[in-house]
């Protein structure tokens, strides 16, 4: 009697292990490993879904986890001749989880393979369908996605001024420097008066410059001999000659626009940057390293 419930209970896990085994039209294997509710997407509708792909050695390649927008997959009449991952995810309905693997052949169509991949690869896909929506709906999905990433980056940053900001006064109490401030975070001192109206937007100015670290690490300059004396001279620069400038058209960090409308012909400015209106959280090179707050000596040689 044991002996006839085990056998039983066998059967019925082959039976639904081969009911779960699919084959698409093109010939590929996949398993079913969760069912949804059947529904199939119908054309132009939008197929949200989670994924991993790994290799042979069961190493990730890729996740849709660490991506910032959900991956989507647009239901169509027919599938490309040979993309056998579109045409496994199109037989899928929402709440389906299903796995597979695909030689890298017939993954990379026309054996053009990524550095690392040889022909013999075979890859694991894990499929899930986590939605089906429309066109209007996806794209409403990825505006709401932009928006927060957009309020999170600015609130990222309003910290982050908040935090140059204070470092760079600190500073200026520390060298005992008096020194201006605009409604955006900049500080300034202007060293020399210049003659006439300061420079506007649309203008061309003409600006010799020094640029420093607040640990007063010099990083470039365009003068030639200051270069040299800070180890930063450049044979390839030469020759060294003021920088030329059209205000309003973003060729220079945000900061130095407004610095540079600061100035007329002739003066010249000490300024001190917020890296939010520098280089930011990226830096710019060895020599400028995210979130640094930098300063500059600049000089107006000319306004056209």
């Amino acid at each position: 009697m044991k002996n006839s419930v085990l056998l039983f209970v066998f059967v019925a896990m082959l039976s639904v292990a081969c009911s779960n085994s699919k084959e698409t039209p093109s010939g590929l294997k996949y398993s079913l490993v969760k069912k949804g509710d059947g529904v199939l997407a119908k054309k132009g509708e939008i197929l949200v879904m989670n994924f991993v792909l790994k290799d042979g050695k069961d190493s990730i390649l890729s996740e849709s986890k660490k991506n910032p927008f959900p991956t989507m997959l647009q239901h169509m009449d027919s599938v490309p001749k040979g993309d056998v991952v579109t045409e496994v995810i199109q037989l899928l309905s929402k709440g389906d989880s299903a796995t597979f693997k695909v030689s890298a052949t017939k993954l990379f169509q026309g054996g053009q393979f990524p550095p690392g991949i040889d022909s013999a690869s075979v890859f694991t896909f894990y499929v899930g369908i986590s939605d089906i929506i429309t066109e209007e709906r996806a794209r409403e999905v990825q505006n709401e996605i932009v928006a927060k990433q957009t309020e999170k980056a600015k609130l990222e940053e309003d910290l982050q001024l908040a935090k140059d900001t204070t470092a760079i006064a600190d500073f200026l109490k520390t060298k005992s420097i008096v020194a201006q401030k605009t409604a955006s975070g900049i500080s300034y001192v202007i060293t020399k008066p210049g003659k006439g109206e300061t420079a506007k937007t649309g203008q061309s100015v003409k600006v010799n410059y020094a640029g420093y670290l607040l640990d007063g690490a010099c990083f470039d300059s365009s003068i030639e001999s200051i270069a040299k004396a800070n180890n930063v001279f450049n044979e390839a620069r030469k020759p060294y000659a003021p920088l030329d400038v059209t205000l309003g058209y973003r060729q220079v960090i945000p900061g130095w626009e407004e610095a540079l409308g600061l100035m007329s012909k002739g003066s010249k400015m000490t300024v001190y940057i917020p890296s939010t209106l520098g280089y930011g959280a990226q830096g710019n090179g060895p020599r400028i390293p995210g979130n640094s707050n930098l300063m500059f000596e600049m000089e107006m040689m000319d306004i056209k």
